[in-house]
């Protein structure tokens, strides 16, 4: 009995103890927040050659899976018979070879084709803006000849926004592009830095990529040390559902943006549209984040076109549309299927809440990584509702009036 009691009086002192350490810490965070954020930034700096690793070895593994798979497996089997170990050890180096070549060459094309053209492209708009703007002046004079008044009052409404768009470039977009290329020619320091962390990151991935089964194993070993084996089932199915839904979705939008991406740039080669790597790139881009994407990416670009051609704009405005048409209808489902498993609603809650939090980031990752938490929530939710013997499918909810609490029955609506 005395026992019992020093237990009940340790666990209470335990519990006071834990929210006094708890209250302290909280305190703690938000008196030093600024710093707590600091030393995390330099925590990240330091072992961003370690993560940037493992963020290269897990974008390049579906695409090790496949060519180990498909292609020198089958031929290792040729070259080296029956013989297991050297199969598996050629089809690993083989792929991982390709696999970097592949990645190089992708890399090569950006620096070296699409990165100046969009610069050109930029550099055009900027050295035209004032051509466009007296095109568009001249416009309105034309068209409100016979409406004097009128043409006074739209003219002076557009000076003003003339006025403000030429400050704007010439005392914000032109300082800031030639601060860029000054920090490019100068910054030679922190190029190395780039290049060394690029060249680390690279290694850590094949070091990674060679070793992904024995490095899955020891993640287990540890989780199953730790943790019981219901604890380590559920922890290991929310990993899986978590790789197979933002894994599944990003690679699959990539998939689906590079190929809308190409249609628009063949469409505007084919019709003679301006600006063509710069569109073609922020149709691609814009395309990856869900509904909002399309408008996104069409609106800046039918107005680039505008100011060069109204008729063009207009046959852009009709291609973007049956584009869309297609990549939501056809493309987008083929490549994707239903990666997320949200409705609609949930989806667009995702993009709002993500987009105003991060910024672009938030809308391209929010609808995964909001999947993710819908999961995480529904699996917490259905393994407490199974304990207490109470349905799981959300659809009992609907005619229920309130759950017996002596009975765990349920009565419905008469």
């Amino acid at each position: 009995m005395r026992n019992k009691i020093d237990n009940k009086y340790f666990y209470w002192g335990l519990t006071f103890f834990a929210v006094i350490a708890a209250s302290i810490i909280l305190f703690f965070t938000f008196y030093r927040w600024q710093q707590i954020v600091d030393f995390i930034l330099y925590l990240f700096k330091v072992f961003s050659p370690i993560l940037y690793g493992l963020l290269l070895a897990y974008v390049l593994s579906p695409l090790l899976s496949f060519l180990e798979a498909k292609v020198f497996a089958k031929l290792g089997r040729k070259i080296f018979k029956k013989e297991r170990k050297k199969v598996q050890r050629f089809s690993r180096i083989m792929s991982i070879s390709v696999s970097a070549i592949i990645l190089f060459l992708i890399i090569f094309g950006i620096i070296n084709y699409i990165i100046p053209e969009l610069f050109k492209s930029i550099n055009i708009i900027i050295a035209n803006v004032p051509d466009y703007l007296t095109n568009g002046k001249n416009w309105i004079v034309s068209k409100f000849s016979s409406q004097p008044d009128v043409q006074e009052v739209i003219l002076n409404n557009y000076n003003n926004v003339a006025n403000y768009v030429l400050d704007y470039i010439n005392n914000s977009v032109l300082p800031s592009m030639n601060t860029v290329i000054k920090n490019l020619s100068i910054g030679i320091i922190g190029l190395l830095k780039l290049i060394v962390n690029v060249i680390l990151s690279f290694i850590i991935a094949v070091y990674v990529l060679s070793s992904k089964e024995k490095f899955i194993a020891q993640a287990k070993k540890m989780m199953y040390a730790i943790l019981n084996p219901y604890q380590s089932m559920i922890v290991l199915e929310n990993i899986r559902y978590t790789h197979r839904v933002f894994g599944g979705f990003l690679y699959g939008k990539v998939i689906d943006s590079l190929i809308i991406g190409l249609i628009c740039f063949i469409f505007m080669i084919l019709f003679k549209m301006p600006y063509t790597i710069l569109i073609s790139v922020i149709i691609g881009i814009t395309n990856i984040i869900p509904y909002f994407g399309p408008f996104i990416g069409a609106i800046p670009s039918i107005l680039l076109i505008l100011l060069v051609s109204p008729t063009k704009a207009l046959t852009f405005l009709v291609f973007i549309f049956i584009l869309q048409q297609f990549d939501g209808n056809i493309l987008g489902p083929k490549i994707l299927g239903s990666k997320t498993g949200l409705k609609s609603f949930w989806v667009l809650f995702a993009i709002l809440i993500f987009g105003n939090l991060f910024g672009f980031i938030g809308m391209l990752f929010g609808v995964p990584l909001f999947a993710i938490i819908y999961a995480f929530v529904n699996g917490v939710c259905t393994r407490k509702l199974m304990a207490k013997n109470l349905p799981a499918e959300t659809k009992e909810y609907i005619n229920i009036d309130y759950i017996d609490p002596q009975t765990n029955k349920a009565v419905y609506y008469k």
